[in-house]
């Protein structure tokens, strides 16, 4: 699946975690990266830059995902359709603070561009 309709998907999202497996790694983004995250704990957050059907550029949530049979095993989420690329998982319980959280990480994230900018202008 292209990135732009991955963010549409996103954007309508708000029970859901779709997982998409990409050069044989699985990754789910923005709402479904919030619901992965507050579920499983602390996952390796990436960031995308990303330019839109109007070239406004904009960053991109996703975190990846090690074993993503893991989330079968909890009793909240229920498998709705599973593929050698996709997982779509129901969510039960509603996480919320997916937009705090994301301020939150992509705060960070600045942080550390500016600590590594700042070590190598040394």
């Amino acid at each position: 699946m292209v990135l732009e309709e991955i963010l549409r998907t996103e954007r309508q999202n708000t029970d859901c975690i779709f997982l998409y497996k990409e050069e044989k790694v699985w990754y789910a983004y923005e709402q479904s990266a919030f619901y992965c995250y507050s579920l499983l704990g602390v996952l390796d957050i990436d960031w995308l830059s990303y330019s839109d059907e109007n070239s406004v550029e904009q960053m991109i949530i996703r975190v990846r995902i090690p074993e993503p049979d893991k989330l079968l095993f909890i009793p909240s989420l229920h498998l709705m359709r599973k593929s050698k690329t996709e997982y779509f998982v129901l969510c039960r319980i509603l996480c919320g603070g997916f937009y705090y959280w994301r301020e939150q990480q992509q705060m960070k994230f600045r942080i550390l561009q500016e600590i590594e900018n700042s070590s190598g202008d040394k």
